[in-house]
């Protein structure tokens, strides 16, 4: 039987057992499909469930009061969405898929379940809110003190590396399905110098641009562009295992 997103997404970090392995499946007991488009949940909506992603991509964003939006995060197959609500009531942003996309809703009491029964995932768990936090802080310094070249390049290297780390079954890890206004609102940069700077790489041979979504043609090229530096995504999980007695796939006992 082939594994779930989530397990796979987990056994990235560390070798699991089959009580762990069985505890995460059950996060992914009911999927439900969903069309491109589609808001899961809404700002301000009770906070009581959180969401694994199957397949597909979602998004969180805000809606400004000038009718503008300001995108938060996306998430790729294997994550866990909703874990900054965790602490609350309501939520703080809203949930729209970016693809077609199928995800599995499961109640805020069965994450508390799984912390419970298992020290393993619940750490892991908590490795993977910290690097969510890094992946903020990092946005801040895009956002604030990189061009619009800068910005545009180290964004799409950032989710290619999401994607290579998520351990997921895609065609391809250097192709994102992200409209040019999806990245505008992601970046706060507007759809016409977003336009301007992807042809830009376009020509250089750096992306290519399609119907679908944008391909990184040269990500050692792009990572000179963007000046990128991934070890804000890559956390320290060895030590983290030592400290409670696991081991990283691979690794001998």
């Amino acid at each position: 039987m082939t594994a779930s997103c989530i397990i796979r997404h987990f056994e990235h970090y560390a070798e699991l057992g089959e009580k762990d392995r069985e505890l995460l499946a059950s996060l992914e007991k009911t999927p439900k499909d969903y069309s491109k488009g589609t808001l899961i949940w809404q700002e301000g909506m009770d906070a009581d469930h959180f969401y694994t992603v199957r397949s597909g991509w979602a998004c969180s964003l805000r809606n400004m009061e000038d009718g503008s939006r300001q995108v938060v995060d996306l998430y790729v197959p294997g994550d866990v969405v909703g874990l900054r609500d965790f602490a609350f009531r309501r939520r703080a942003s809203n949930l729209l898929t970016v693809t077609d996309a199928s995800l599995c809703p499961f109640p805020k009491r069965r994450l508390t379940d799984v912390f419970a029964s298992s020290r393993l995932l619940c750490n892991l768990f908590f490795l993977i809110a910290a690097r969510d936090q890094a992946i903020l802080v990092e946005r801040l310094t895009n956002l604030g003190r990189r061009s619009a070249r800068e910005k545009v390049a180290h964004f799409l290297l950032e989710m290619a590396h999401r994607l290579d780390k998520a351990c997921v079954d895609v065609h391809d890890c250097n192709h994102l399905p992200l409209t040019q206004v999806l990245l505008a609102d992601a970046l706060g940069l507007s759809t016409v110098h977003v336009n301007r700077t992807l042809n830009e790489l376009k020509q250089e041979s750096l992306t290519a641009l399609g119907p679908d979504g944008i391909s990184l043609l040269d990500r050692d090229g792009l990572k000179e562009v963007a000046g990128f530096d991934p070890e804000y995504l890559d956390e320290d999980v060895e030590s983290l295992l030592r400290s409670i007695g696991a081991r990283a796939p691979g690794q001998q006992a």
